[in-house]
This record gives C-alpha cells, structure tokens and sequence, in this order.
C-alpha cells in the first residue's frame, strides 16, 4: 500500500520550491548597430577653391629674355586677351616679370581714346573696356597690360623708359591711372625727371592731376615748374612775398595758364616789395605793361586794373579807334574781365562802346523765358569765339557792330538760349 500522504506532501514541497524560483525570462539575441562609415565633408568652393587650370604652356625655366626681341617675341606667346588677360599675368613668375615689362612699355601704344564726341554728348570719365576678343592690337587692352607693367620695373629701369613715360605723360583726360601709375615708378629723389614729366602732363590738360603731385617737389624744383614747365599750380603753392622774382617771370609767361596770371598780378600789387611804400616799384610797373597786352583777355584786365589803381589808365579798357571787328571783339573781351574786378559802385565801362541812343539787345530764350546772364558767363563765352559769335554750353552771343567816326560802335548783342540737348 502507497502512502499516498507522503506522496503529496512531496509534490507540494516541489512545487513550493519551483514557485520561489525567480522567472526565467526567454534568451533572445542583442541586435548589435551595424558600423555606418563617416559621410564625406561637403566642401564649401569659397573656403577650398580648386586651383584654377593653367592657361600657359610656356617652359618659363628655359625661356629666352635676354634680349628685347625675346622679350617681345614670348609675348606672342603669352598672347592675352580681354577676357583672360588677368588670369595670364598672375602666371608670368617673378623672375620673368620685369623683362617683359620693360619689353612690353617700350614699345608704346598704349593710348585708348573715346569715340569722338558728338553734340549734346555727357562728359567722358571713363576709358572704353576692351572686349573679350580684343588682343594686344588694341590699345585698351594695351594700357591695362600696361599698368601691370609698371608695377614690375624698378628705378634702374626708369631712364630706358624715358621715351615711354614722356609718351604716357602726355595723354590726355579722362587717362588718369597710367599717369599716376607712371609717377608712382619715379625714384623719389629723381626730382628733376618729375617736375619735367608734370609739365607734360600740365600741358596735356591734366591740371588737376598734377596739382595733387606737387607736394613731392621741393622749393626749388616748384620753381622750375613754373619758370621752366609753366605750371600753373606750382605758383600756388609759392608766395609773391617769397618769390617774388618768379612772380614777376610767370605774369608775363604766356605759357602759364591765364588763371594763375591773372590771380598773380593782384598778389603782387597787394604786396610791393617795402610795405611802406604804397607805390608799385619798377619792376613790377614794367611787367604789368607787358602783361596788359597779353592775348589772354583775363591777364590783360588784371594788369589794366592794377596799373589804374595806382592811377595809370593808359590800359583800362577802351573803345579802339580801328573799324576791325576783331580788335573790336578783342576790346570787348578784356573789358569782360575788366568789369569782373571791378567793385559795385564803380560805374560800368560798357557805355562807351555802344550809341548814345543804347544797346539794342535781343534775348531769344528757348523756352520762353527772360534769363539775363551775368557776367561770368559772358566772361567765358568771351574765352570761346567765332568771328563775332562767342558761346557757352548754354548761349550763343552774337555782337553786331555799325561804323562811328574811326571806329565802331556795339548796336546790337543777340543773346540766344541753345536747345536742350536730347539724348538717346
């Protein structure tokens, strides 16, 4: 017989024993992160640009540059454009650079102008741009090739340029950069090649240009400018006090700009050489004389009115006893400037140049109004005649004159408006 009682507690015991056990949780596999491998940098073009492909094919180590012809002759090789001129040069080395600079200013050509201007035309500040396709048969991708040029010569190389620079020196506005470009080549201490290629540059009507260059000349080479190169804003820069000899050699130099001469001549009788006496000396009577007959109208009423003030009237203008319409013009342009200078309550002079019964004047205005020009105006209309028609940008004045006695007489002046320009 079993004892079963014995055979359960058994089993319960096993079973107690199997429900304290902790829960089996079923194995299952770890997923492991497969290795992704890192993505490639993007690259930014502006912070790691790729180099550009060489545009020359030349083997500088072995190129010819001894001589000129070589020189030149590697230019046609060079061969730059108006698209890629740029480009080519930044690729010239060094070692080559300063031959072919030298090779390429001397032979010159180097002036690109404007079109020539038309009526109505704006002002031109700006030299045309060469074309993509233009080569060095254009003279305006020439002067470009050329500032880069005269950044690669050194001071040695200045007196083989001589020709080169007297040529850029004399090109007229709007060139602007060559002209400093080819200063700023100049030896500092080379003072006498400057001021010589300032004069050039002064009588090429770049004025305003030089002026801003004077200030690297000292005292006596500012006085070479005005004596030797007339120019005019060197006499600026000096006093009539200081130096006055020079003062008295520029306002009869018909060369000097007449801006300068006149401007001169009222500095030199506001400052006699003995301030205590108020009579102009000699030498200054004497040059004042010659100047009263300078074909500039401006100079001549300036020295006609610094004589009168020391009561010599012998050239205060006048009505000439002659029946030429051009000593009567004449007369007219330096009473012009004549009454400029004079003060407001001093009478006008004009009277005595027109009939007792008066001027007759016409003023034809483009747009139906009355404009009466001043002074001025008339002043550099005088500066710009035909015949007996002087203009302006913005009038015409036409003098009409009849016979009187030994002369003539201004009966009529014809003030005429000019249409405004009409552009595209």
């Amino acid at each position: 017989m079993i004892n079963r009682s014995r055979f359960i507690s058994t089993v319960w015991i096993v079973c107690l024993s199997a429900c304290g056990q902790t829960p089996q949780v079923p194995n299952r596999p770890i997923a492991t992160p497969k290795h992704t491998p890192d993505a490639a940098p993007i690259e930014d073009p502006d912070l790691n640009p790729k180099p550009a492909p060489k545009l020359l094919a030349i083997d500088w180590p072995n190129a010819k540059l001894a001589t000129e012809t070589e020189a030149l002759a590697l230019w046609v090789q060079i061969a730059p454009t108006g698209e890629d001129w740029e480009d080519k040069l930044g690729e010239i080395p060094e070692a080559a650079a300063r031959p072919l600079a030298v090779a390429f200013l001397r032979a010159g050509q180097l002036a690109c102008t404007n079109p020539t201007p038309v009526d109505c035309a704006l002002p031109q500040f700006d030299l045309p741009t060469p074309t993509h396709s233009a080569t060095l048969a254009d003279p305006c991708l020439r002067r470009l090739v050329a500032l880069w040029a005269l950044d690669q010569i050194d001071d040695a190389d200045v007196p083989v340029l001589a020709n080169t620079l007297r040529a850029i020196m004399k090109l007229p506005p709007p060139e602007s950069e060559l002209i400093v470009a080819a200063l700023d080549a100049l030896p500092e201490a080379d003072q006498d090649r400057r001021v010589e290629l300032l004069g050039l540059a002064a009588r090429a009507g770049q004025s305003d240009l030089v002026d801003t260059h004077l200030g690297t000349l000292d005292v006596a080479h500012l006085e070479s400018a005005v004596r030797k190169h007339h120019i005019g804003g060197a006499l600026e820069v000096l006093s009539a006090e200081a130096h006055r000899a020079t003062y008295l050699a520029a306002i009869v130099d018909e060369a000097m700009p007449g801006k300068q001469r006149a401007k001169a001549i009222l500095e030199l009788a506001a400052t006699p050489p003995n301030k205590q006496d108020k009579k102009q000396p000699a030498d200054l009577r004497k040059a004042l004389a010659k100047a009263g007959t300078s074909r500039d109208c401006s100079v001549a009423a300036a020295a006609a009115r610094a004589l009168a003030q020391q009561g010599n009237k012998k050239l205060v203008p006048r009505r000439p006893r002659t029946r030429s319409p051009d000593a009567m013009m004449r007369a007219l342009c330096v009473l012009a400037s004549y009454e400029q200078l004079q003060g407001n309550d001093e009478p006008s002079l004009l009277p005595g140049y027109v009939p007792a019964k008066g001027l007759e004047k016409i003023e034809i205005d483009y747009n139906d109004e009355l404009v009466v020009p001043e002074i001025d105006e008339v002043v550099r209309a005088m500066r710009h005649c035909k015949g007996t028609t002087c203009s302006t940008r913005e009038r015409d004045f036409k003098f009409s004159f009849k016979p009187v006695g030994d002369g003539l007489n201004l009966f009529r002046l014809e003030i005429i408006e000019r249409p405004p320009c009409i552009r595209p």
